[in-house]
């Protein structure tokens, strides 16, 4: 699986790495454990973002490391690659135009919808998160597992397996997770941080959806909306909108739990999380351009939002129905 990949880190020495927008654990964690093996092969690295680095993340080791995208990519670039970004459009427009430009690309991801974009493609549908795959690189390199290597690993496997609490979590993933904790990772300290010190917009945040949520279809969907603006009105800013699909899927009864969020700029931002294997919502975003995991994908597409909303909703409901 590696070939390809580990011929260009030894035949380069320039790289820089980069994910999607917005970033979550994964992406943050897969970024910063890339970068860092590269530092340890003795190669010169750049990590970017187009999005700053979570607060929550901002304690991984390495983490301010991470820095906003350069207006030009640097003359001296031979290597971009690309990490958890099932597709290219997710890095965003400016991104795009760095990754097309650059002498060669390189893309490592867990998405089972990934469009092999890159020159050199790394995909594993079935890995838990992109953490797993990079992990299994350090392996195969027969590099040294650091420290914060495992810490950064440790934060992406952990967060896109929610907690271990998914279905991806394997027997494997827990061996990962053993392994890394094997390393020195302080379990009970990383999940503090990213699970346990919330901050008080965050709750604004959630107290909005709980209070304007909606259920139908006899209790198996739940949706919310975010009208252009309110974001501005309550006082919350990005990072206070991450993870509310999951206040709502967690109702007793609902199968689909959807966040409709408009952007402002005529895009609408679709999470989608699905607790029953049989609604696949990576299929439903697959209808309305977008794409992810069996159990939580995402959109993004044109407005307006209430349009956005019933397109998608009616695919949900057409699925959920048909179950019944």
């Amino acid at each position: 699986m590696f070939t390809d990949l580990i011929q260009t880190l030894q035949d380069n020495e320039r790289f820089a790495v980069i994910s999607h927008f917005r970033p979550d654990g994964d992406a943050i964690g897969s970024t910063l454990a890339m970068g860092l093996l590269l530092q340890s092969l003795g190669k010169k690295v750049q990590m970017w973002n187009a999005d700053p680095v979570p607060q929550r993340y901002d304690f991984l080791t390495g983490a301010d490391l991470i820095q906003p995208l350069p207006p030009a990519l640097p003359e001296d670039l031979q290597v971009l690659i690309c990490v958890d970004s099932g597709d290219l459009k997710r890095i965003g427009n400016e991104a795009m135009e760095l990754f097309n430009k650059a002498p060669f690309t390189i893309n490592i991801d867990h998405h089972h919808t990934n469009t092999r974009y890159a020159k050199v493609n790394v995909v594993e549908g079935g890995a838990a998160a992109c953490g797993c795959i990079i992990l299994k690189l350090v392996h195969a390199l027969g590099v040294e597992l650091t420290r914060p290597m495992a810490d950064a690993l440790y934060a992406a496997i952990s967060t896109d397996t929610g907690s271990f609490q998914y279905s991806s979590t394997t027997p494997e993933v827990m061996r990962m997770a053993a392994e890394l904790m094997e390393v020195g990772v302080d379990v009970g300290d990383i999940n503090r941080r990213i699970y346990q010190e919330i901050p008080p917009t965050s709750f604004i945040t959630q107290r909005e959806v709980l209070n304007n949520m909606v259920v139908e279809e006899n209790g198996t969907i739940s949706h919310y909306s975010m009208p252009a603006g309110r974001k501005a009105e309550l006082g919350v800013g990005l990072e206070d909108c991450k993870d509310l699909v999951d206040i709502i899927r967690v109702m007793q009864g609902v199968k689909v739990a959807v966040i409709f969020e408009d952007l402002e700029n005529g895009l609408v931002r679709v999470s989608l999380r699905s607790k029953d294997p049989q609604v696949d919502v990576s299929a439903i975003a697959g209808m309305h351009g977008g794409g992810g995991h069996c159990m939580a994908s995402g959109i993004r597409m044109r407005g307006p939002l209430s349009e956005a909303r019933e397109k998608v909703l009616n695919s949900i409901r057409a699925v959920v129905r048909s179950l019944s």
